[in-house]
């Protein structure tokens, strides 16, 4: 049943990339985006902050961290597999960028802080958050038992959707950008977390 499930969501992905190639933005991503920006502070400093901890070299401590509890909790192997699921997500942010090729949000749709270099999809940020507090969150839900098995799945979403929040925040990405990264990455940590 699980693996029935993990290929039905890498379908999904699969498909919804090639949609990005084609789309500017899926319905309903400028709604969205309006919304979330109407309703998060007009001041975006707190989104360049935390959007800052994704960029080289400040991630190298995102992911050292996220080693480091995985090695202390699961032990080496888990640590390596912490690496291994950065790592890759990082290439493929790089290689899949230029591939689709899609554009990021328009001032004319939504407001955008600052004009950013780049494409919209996938989203690094995204990337290297699911790749690391994301595969940390389902390590936890998958491996442990107790509270932390609640505790540090509920944690790591919060600090996910905060991150998408931030994106969208700035305008720097169209929801869907920052979702379907999330979902390739995750896909690839439940993938790794089964050589734990």
């Amino acid at each position: 049943m699980k693996e029935k499930i993990w290929m039905v969501l890498l379908a999904a992905a699969l498909l919804l990339t090639a949609g990005a190639k084609v789309m500017h933005h899926f319905p309903g991503d400028v709604a969205v985006t309006r919304l979330v920006q109407g309703i998060t502070p007009i001041s975006t400093g707190w989104a360049q902050t935390l959007s800052s901890t994704a960029e080289y070299p400040v991630s190298l401590v995102l992911v050292g961290i996220v080693a480091v509890v995985s090695w202390r909790v699961f032990g080496w192997r888990a640590a390596l597999i912490a690496l291994a699921s950065f790592a890759g997500m990082w290439s493929v942010g790089k290689v899949l960028g230029p591939i689709i090729a899609r554009p990021r949000p328009s001032p004319d749709l939504v407001h955008v802080a600052r004009k950013l270099s780049g494409y919209s999809f996938p989203s690094i940020f995204a990337l290297v958050y699911a790749s690391t507090v994301g595969f940390l969150g389902l390590l936890f839900a998958l491996k442990s038992k107790g509270p932390w098995r609640i505790v540090v799945p509920i944690l790591c979403c919060i600090l996910l959707l905060i991150g998408w929040a931030a994106r969208l925040s700035l305008g720097a990405h169209w929801p869907s950008d920052v979702f379907l990264s999330y979902l390739i990455a995750l896909l690839w940590a439940g993938l790794l977390i089964r050589f734990v």
